[in-house]
């Protein structure tokens, strides 16, 4: 499947689109495949909260381990050639996947964040193909803030303090804190062009790495849900560096994000990054 060339507007105008059907149950069934072995196979890195009850969460991202896995599947499903009709790109790379769990009914709303405040890279062709294995009404689906991806760079979410999802995530930068989107639309509902889709098992959410995107909580009536993430650059990514000088809040040693070798805004190319097309 190709995109249409109002999807491709839509999108980068946007910053965000559905695509019906992009999946087929026999398509669905190889994702769910790699979806399974990414949770049977951790990474380090996975993050398990409520383990053992009914709220129980899992998240898990960029496994090399699994890598092959993943590299396998969108090889068999022609995702490559999905992004690169996206974009009219030569040339796609594969960054990596994310697999999420919620179940229990009362897993919450994840965080306004934009993917770009993690990875060294930016520009136009940056693509995540997010797909859950349930059928996800309006209400329960991930939500985008309309043409953000083109506008600013905010600080990541330090997805440490409950109580303070903007807490940034990054200590010395001139990127701005994340706005307190929920708060604001308590207040006034039309205080930002939220924008969101019904989904039916197959469909895909196809966005900018870079738009503001959170939401996608469970409830009583939409109890779990199972998203496999797969995320991708073209020609047009640029080399941006994070900045890492005056510290983070990642839980891991990152210091080796940045690629010196690089100049920024030249195009981004990285060996652990796999050259698909």
């Amino acid at each position: 499947m190709k995109l249409t060339e109002k999807q491709k507007r839509d999108l980068a105008v946007d910053g965000a689109i559905v695509v019906k059907g992009l999946f087929s149950p026999e398509g669905l069934k190889r994702m769910r495949e790699a979806f399974d072995y990414g949770v049977a196979h951790p990474s380090p890195l996975h993050g398990m909260a409520f383990e053992g009850t009914p709220q129980e969460t899992f998240n898990d991202y960029g496994n090399y381990e699994n890598r092959a896995v993943h590299l396998e599947t969108i090889k068999e499903l022609g995702l490559a050639e999905f992004a690169a009709s996206a974009w009219g790109s030569e040339h796609v790379w594969f960054i990596g996947e994310e697999l999420f769990i919620k179940k229990g009914g009362l897993g919450g709303r994840s965080p306004w964040h934009q993917d770009t405040s993690y990875f060294p890279i930016a520009g136009e062709q940056m693509l995540n193909i997010w797909t859950s294995f349930e059928e996800i009404p309006r209400k329960n689906a991930l939500e985008f803030v309309r043409g953000s991806h083109r506008t600013i760079q905010y600080n990541g979410s330090s997805y440490n303090d409950a109580s303070n999802h903007t807490k940034p995530l990054w200590h010395k930068t001139d990127w701005p804190q994340l706005p307190d989107i929920e708060a604001e639309r308590a207040d006034n509902p039309e205080a930002w062009d939220v924008f969101t889709f019904d989904l039916e098992v197959g469909d895909a959410l196809v966005f900018h790495s870079g738009i503001l995107h959170g939401g996608a909580p469970v409830t009583p009536d939409c109890p779990v849900r199972h998203t496999l993430v797969y995320r991708f650059y073209g020609d047009k990514a640029l080399y941006r560096p994070l900045p890492v000088e005056g510290g983070s809040d990642y839980g891991y040693d990152i210091s080796d994000i940045n690629d010196p070798s690089l100049t920024p805004g030249e195009p981004y190319r990285s060996p652990y990054m796999d050259q698909l097309i």
